[in-house]
C-alpha cells in the first residue's frame, strides 16, 4: 500500500515508518523538521534497508501538499504532524490551533481532492481532560475539562 506519513521523522512517526516498510508498504514522509532531524531517514534505512521518500513540507503549506498529492497515488495517510508540548501550547495557543487544526484541515482537503479515503489520526489523551478514570476508550466524551490548548 502507498502510505503518506505526516510527521514521519518524529519519534512515533519514524517508528511507524520502520514497521510499515518492514510490512512491505511504500512509504512517503512529509515533515517540516521543526522538532526532528533529517538524519532519522538514515536510521530508518539502516533498520529496514530502505530509505523512504522524504519531502520537507509543512502541513500548513496547502499548495505544497497539493503538489505532492498530485504527483503521488496515495492509498492512505497516517497523520502524526503537529505541535505537542503542553506548556508551550499555553504560551502560544494560536500557533497550536493553526498547526494542529488548520494543518489537519489542509491535509483532509488534499485527501478529499485526490480521493484518499483512509486515515489514521494520531491524537493525544489530553483531549479527555484532566478528570478521567485512567481507562480511555473511543466513546469517552472529549472537550470537557480541557486544561490546555494542546488537548
Amino acid at each position: 500500500m502507498k502510505i503518506l506519513v505526516t510527521g514521519g521523522t518524529g519519534y512515533i512517526g519514524s517508528h511507524t515508518v520502520v514497521e510499515l516498510i518492514k510490512a512491505g508498504h511504500e512509504v512517503t514522509i512529509i515533515d517540516n523538521l521543526f522538532n526532528s532531524k533529517i538524519e532519522v531517514l538514515d536510521k530508518i534505512a539502516t533498520l529496514t534497508g530502505t530509505k523512504p521518500e522524504f519531502h520537507k513540507i509543512d502541513i500548513l503549506d496547502l499548495a505544497g501538499m497539493r503538489e505532492l498529492f498530485q504527483s503521488h497515488d496515495f492509498e492512505a495517510v497516517i497523520h502524526f504532524a503537529g505541535l505537542k508540548a503542553v506548556a508551550e501550547s499555553i504560551e502560544k495557543p494560536l500557533e497550536y490551533y493553526e498547526t494542529n487544526v488548520q494543518g489537519t484541515v489542509n491535509l483532509l482537503k488534499c485527501m478529499a481532492e485526490f480521493k484518499v479515503n483512509k486515515i489514521i489520526f494520531s491524537s493525544s489523551a489530553t483531549v479527555y481532560g484532566a478528570k478521567n478514570s485512567g481507562k480511555l476508550s473511543e466513546d469517552l466524551t472529549t472537550g470537557v475539562a480541557i486544561t490546555n490548548p494542546y488537548g
